[in-house]
């Protein structure tokens, strides 16, 4: 009996949750997205795929012009059901896959397709794949504006390995956004095992701000001067030119570990997955220039320097209170451009008001955009005085770049209402919004004592004996300062020696502003503080300029200041570790831990031998 119902009770149960399951998916909007290349060649034979994450009860097919269907759609779907805790969740996943021929040059389109679920339909963007020649001469060599010319593998075949930075733009005005991505392109079948010895470009007349790009490094085909490559992207960065003229992007540099097959003639060394070695190609890209124009003339008087899109509003937090009660203005710029450069625009005040210290506030995405979002600032406000008081329009203005004009935009005027403040008896002035001293009226007339309160004494202070005291004390305070300045100017003249006794403390401060991207899991983040701090101290420390840094030329200076070669090879194992981290799959918390304590412990104990 128990055991009938027993069976009983799981048969509730898995109606209760196949009913729960249904119910989910019927809420769900159904969706559908192509998985598809860019770019093809001429001849290849490549698969497209259409996903949906739910049930289907049709498909309608999308048109294929330009491409020979060799085979499909072939349907597939997976089902999971996942029970954690007593909820019931369940996804269901349908695909519909093509296999396609390129048979000629051009940019051809896949166009929509439609799913439809119970009364719930979906359908995909046109997509578009270019179709470009074959190899041809130019194969194994890298574009205009790429890199250097691929090195030979081991076993002598052409790898097809380049370093190249793509620019949004090569002609810009003064501030206008540069959106530069600096992208590996391979054409070779061997695999990358990571990278070392980065070197990112220095950007000298830009201001610039980092793009998050995806952990994971990944290859994307991309279509490069009618060659295709796999293209994946290392690092990418948003530049504002802040001076008009040729602008010059120092090359990029990076060394890229591949696995490259050896000829071997043992047949069980290449059935175990032998025959493989790592093989280091070093790989630097071209210059890069960049036009820049210089704004035109006739800017407004308010204008500052902010170029984009932009909108401006402004907002008070109450518009009605009491004399000597606080209200905050707030002024928000938002849009598309140098937000972080933006200043704040010029309020006009009443008279009776005082103005406090400006709190700024920023919300800016980086994308490919360019950087997007709003600088917001709140300015506190108190009032002196009773009655009605407007706050006329805040001017504000920019540079289109898209439009070569400038855009001048006002804020409506603000009204605020005040009251008179009945619990206080003191009077307040001010000056044109700015905080003075406050005078106390009301009550500065005080009564004069009679009698004989007068007496004549005599405080002669010049001549006195105190007075050559305090004179020779004054000259000797002035005689140690001068001696002291003079010493400071000579010190601060002496640039090395004023990097080598801030070294430990420049380190200090990046040391622990990793320690805080740790603590965010920001991994990308901690693991370039802490090479800034590695480098930036040898460079302080040992006076090596930035331009000669290398392992090799901190073996050196180690060497000739006599430290221990376990310090050094300490030293120099952090910045391995760092520099393979950025580009390896993401370590864990406690490798991360492990390898800041190291930082932390080998910049102390050089700090005591290093002199």
């Amino acid at each position: 009996m128990l055991n009938k119902i027993a069976i009983g009770f799981r048969v509730m149960l898995a109606a209760l949750a196949a009913m729960l399951c249904a119910a989910q998916l019927q809420a769900q909007n159904i969706q559908l997205e192509i998985q598809a290349p860019r770019v093809v060649t001429v001849g290849e034979v490549f698969r497209v795929t259409f996903v949906a994450n739910g049930s289907v009860n049709n498909f309608a097919p999308p048109s294929m012009e330009g491409f020979a269907i060799t085979a499909g759609p072939v349907q597939s779907n997976s089902t999971q059901v996942h029970i954690v805790n007593g909820k019931v969740t369940q996804s269901v996943t349908y695909s519909f896959a093509y296999t396609l021929y390129a048979e000629k040059e051009g940019k051809f389109t896949i166009g929509s397709a439609k799913v439809t679920s119970g009364s719930d339909e979906a359908q995909t963007q046109p997509f578009v794949i270019e179709c470009v020649k074959g190899e041809d001469a130019r194969a194994g060599q890298p574009p205009q504006g790429g890199g250097q010319k691929p090195a030979a593998t081991a076993s002598g075949n052409d790898a097809s390995l380049y370093l190249g930075v793509a620019l949004s733009k090569t002609e810009v005005y003064r501030g206008e956004c540069i959106v530069a991505a600096t992208k590996l392109y391979s054409r070779g079948n061997n695999p990358i095992r990571g990278f070392d010895n980065v070197k990112k470009p220095t950007y000298n007349g830009f201001w610039s701000q980092d793009v998050e790009v995806p952990q994971e490094f990944q290859f994307v085909r991309e279509n490069v001067n009618g060659t295709v490559y796999d293209a994946g992207l290392l690092w990418k960065q948003l530049l504002f030119p802040q001076q008009s003229g040729e602008l010059t992007l120092s090359p990029s540099e990076i060394d890229v570990i591949i696995q490259v097959r050896t000829r071997s003639r043992d047949m069980f060394e290449d059935f175990f997955g032998g025959g493989y070695q790592n093989v280091r190609r070093h790989l630097q890209s071209k210059t890069v220039k960049v036009k820049v124009k210089d704004l035109p003339a006739g800017a407004p008087a308010s204008f500052s320097g902010a170029v984009g899109s932009f909108k401006v509003e402004a907002s008070l937090s109450k518009n009605q209170l009491v004399a000597n009660d606080a209200t905050s203005l707030t002024i928000r710029i938002s849009g598309n451009g140098n937000l972080k450069l933006v200043n704040q625009p010029k309020v006009n005040l009443p008279v009776d008001f005082e103005l406090y210290d400006t709190k700024t506030t920023d919300a800016i995405k980086n994308s490919d955009a360019g950087a997007s979002g709003y600088r917001q600032f709140e300015i506190p406000l108190i009032p002196r005085s009773a009655g009605e008081f407007v706050i006329p329009p805040i001017e504000f203005s920019y540079f289109n770049p898209s439009t070569g004009k400038y855009v001048t935009l006002h804020t409506k005027e603000l009204a605020i209402s005040v009251e008179k403040d009945t619990k206080s008896q003191q009077t307040y002035t001010s000056s044109e919004g700015r905080r003075e001293g406050i005078k106390f009226l009301g009550k500065d007339i005080r009564f004069i004592k009679t009698g004989d309160a007068l007496a004549q004494h005599d405080r002669r202070f010049f001549g006195s004996a105190a007075f050559y005291l305090l004179y020779a004390a004054l000259l000797a305070v002035f005689a140690a300062l001068y001696v002291w300045l003079k010493k400071h100017r000579k010190d601060s003249q002496n640039v090395v020696l004023m990097r080598n006794r801030k070294a430990n403390k420049v380190a200090k401060k990046r040391l622990r502003n990793s320690a805080q991207l740790l603590k965010m899991g920001n991994a990308q983040g901690f693991y370039d503080e802490l090479l800034r701090a590695m480098w930036g101290y040898l460079s302080d420390k040992l006076s090596i300029p930035v331009a000669e840094l290398s392992r090799e030329s901190a073996r050196e200076a180690f060497a000739e200041r006599s430290i221990e070669e376990p310090y050094i090879e300490a030293f120099i194992s952090v910045i391995d570790e760092c520099e393979f981290a950025r580009y390896a799959p993401s370590s864990g918390q406690k490798e991360m831990a492990h390898l800041y304590r190291d930082a932390v412990s080998i910049i102390s104990k050089l700090e005591q031998r290093v002199k």
